[in-house]
């Protein structure tokens, strides 16, 4: 592949690299001399794995209709295509445009009344140790403003769980303004959702006129899809009921045994990998060994935590918050390959996805020398392959007893299963509706608005959810919402002042209350009344299923937001009367 700058390539994900490898080799499939825009989208489909496909699939862009299209508008070549193959002018373009997107990921420099935007760089101690003794710090920690004093100190606060060192990226040194010194900075990357951004502004590339033919929503419109792809929902739907393996249920247990010998307070992602290694056979077990990690070497990595708990009483151990999403990714990754199971493999590749690359875990095999990209490929390689459970793990299924199946208060094996099955309910019936694009925006930032909560979706977060539109887009919604009084900012500081559950334990895996799947049915009602039969549920029904009742959570919420149901329906019937405000 030749560009102007082949370094840019440096600067791209392992995945977005990935991508233009098999537009490179789409192009030589159809014999055309030049990578265009249309062999992007086949690298991106292809990949299969972003956000950016996620977005495209659920569009209906699948891979059989967009090769039939290409064929159709570019025709095939007359002889293949030998030597080196380079880029056309509007993929060229479209390079460009997914690196200036890729630079607008610096965020706002910070000035004296904003927080900063802290992120981490974890690594072992003899690591960190040998840069102290060298006085050295690689150009990388140089270039985020890290200094040697931290280092230092990061090594005196380790206590054998590595070295964790902050930095604030929105200092000047991590928030440069000339395009020269973003592109050279370690936190610039361009991603596959960058690569869909820079193909969708190439207004006449032939990959862009292909979809502008189908009808396929607008840039904004997809870039409110990757961003909802990024969650746990489903785009589309699929149906399971989902269950752990024996040995995937026994690697819980194990988790559990090591969070008690390690004398933590919580059950997280460092425990699970031991008792990953510790089941001794299965995936997991087998894709770690072959990179040479063994249990004894880790163990002596992982050392007792700061906050040690109290063991005569076994309810005090919790899942670490990071953990639980783990979970359901986990489930997502089953559900992906139509498998009914989640096994030890779908689980370790949740905890060493590309995103969490500089986490503690990813750190703590990357200490003992695993190569991280090889590891998720032999991940992917062995979950493909199998379709059914592999003979070792399909020989030990659980049934959900056992002592595998009890390992903490409030979050037994069974109970995480019992999670997964109610969180099925949830995406079947948010998979089944047609919602709009705008409306899905709203459903994710519902479930943040749970996850900050610690309780499940209820009506008062689909509130939340529905008031984010006013700080992020320019809506007739939002600016009834705002007008009504119903602004972000006063949402989140009532529901942050009412009396919650405090002292109860959340939930493993984030669902939706009976009453929050209860105002999306009353949703799609409000949409079938108004629109017809299958008409999608916008972000207007939304508002309106929550209005449906008088009294209850949403009536007390909106009398101290200093409003009422019945003045919020008013407006709300009167736009949902005026046609369509939202895609």
């Amino acid at each position: 592949m030749r560009m102007e700058n082949e370094d840019s390539f440096e600067r791209f994900s392992e995945q977005a690299r990935q991508v233009l490898k098999l537009a490179e080799e789409e192009a030589r499939s159809f014999q055309h001399g030049e990578i265009g825009t249309e062999h992007m989208l086949l690298g991106v489909l292809r990949e299969g794995e972003s956000g950016a496909a996620g977005a495209l699939e659920a569009l209906g862009v699948t891979l059989e209709r967009l090769w039939k299209a290409v064929e159709e508008v570019k025709g095939r070549g007359s002889a293949p295509v030998d030597g080196e193959i380079g880029f056309s002018a509007h993929a060229e373009m479209a390079l460009e445009l997914a690196m200036k997107a890729g630079e607008r990921q610096f965020p706002a420099r910070g000035d004296k009344t904003s927080r900063p935007l802290m992120g981490s760089i974890h690594l072992s101690e003899d690591e960190a140790a040998k840069m102290v003794q060298d006085g050295k710090l690689t150009p990388h920690m140089e270039a985020l403003g890290i200094t040697l004093e931290q280092v230092r100190r990061g090594i005196q606060e380790a206590q054998g769980r590595g070295v964790q060192l902050l930095f604030d990226q929105r200092a000047p040194i991590n928030t440069p303004t000339a395009e020269a010194e973003r592109r050279r900075h370690p936190l610039f990357r361009v991603s596959t959702e960058h690569l869909l951004r820079g193909v969708l502004r190439v207004a006449e590339g032939t990959g862009t006129t292909i979809l502008r033919g189908w009808g396929v929503a607008s840039i904004s419109e997809v870039s409110a899809l990757m961003f909802a792809n990024h969650g746990t929902l489903p785009l589309t739907y699929r149906e399971y009921e989902l269950h752990f393996t024996g040995l995937a249920g026994r690697a819980w247990s194990l988790a559990h045994e090591e969070a008690c010998r390690l004398g933590d307070s919580y059950v997280g992602g460092t425990h699970l990998l031991l008792g990953l290694l510790e089941v001794g056979t299965g995936i997991a077990a087998t894709a770690l060994s072959e990179q040479g990690i063994n249990l004894a070497s880790l163990r002596e990595q992982i050392k007792p935590g700061y906050n040690a708990g109290d063991w005569d009483q076994p309810q005090s151990i919790k899942l670490q918050p990071r953990l639980k999403n783990v979970i359901e990714l986990a489930a997502n990754e089953a559900r992906r390959r139509h498998q009914s199971f989640v096994n030890t493999g779908h689980l370790l590749l949740a905890l060493v996805r590309k995103q969490d690359d500089h986490g503690y875990e990813a750190g703590l095999l990357k200490s003992q020398g695993a190569d991280m990209e090889r590891l998720r490929a032999t991940l992917r390689r062995r979950l493909a392959e199998h379709n059914a459970l592999t003979e070792e793990e399909a020989e030990s299924v659980d049934d959900g007893g056992g002592d595998a199946a009890v390992y903490a208060a409030g979050a037994s094996v069974d109970v995480i299963e019992n999670g997964l099955q109610s969180r099925e309910l949830d995406k079947m019936l948010l998979a089944l509706y047609p919602f709009t694009i705008e409306a899905r925006f709203v459903l994710e930032h519902a479930r943040l608005s749970a996850t900050n909560r610690e309780q499940p979706v209820g009506p008062e977060d689909l509130l939340a959810g529905l008031a984010y539109l006013g700080i992020s887009k320019d809506t007739r919604m939002s600016k009834i919402l705002a007008d009504t009084g119903v602004q972000f900012g006063n949402v989140q500081k009532v529901l942050k002042d009412r009396p919650g559950q405090q002292g109860k334990a959340a939930a493993p895996i984030l669902v939706h209350s009976a009453l929050g799947r209860a105002c999306i049915l009353l949703a799609a009602d409000e949409a079938e009344r108004r629109d017809g039969p299958g008409s999608p549920i916008k972000s207007e029904h939304l508002l309106l299923g929550l209005l449906r009742e008088e009294k209850g959570v949403i009536a007390d919420l909106l009398t101290e937001l200093g409003t009422s149901v019945e003045a919020l329906r008013a407006r709300a019937e009167a736009m949902a009367a005026n046609g369509p405000t939202s895609n």
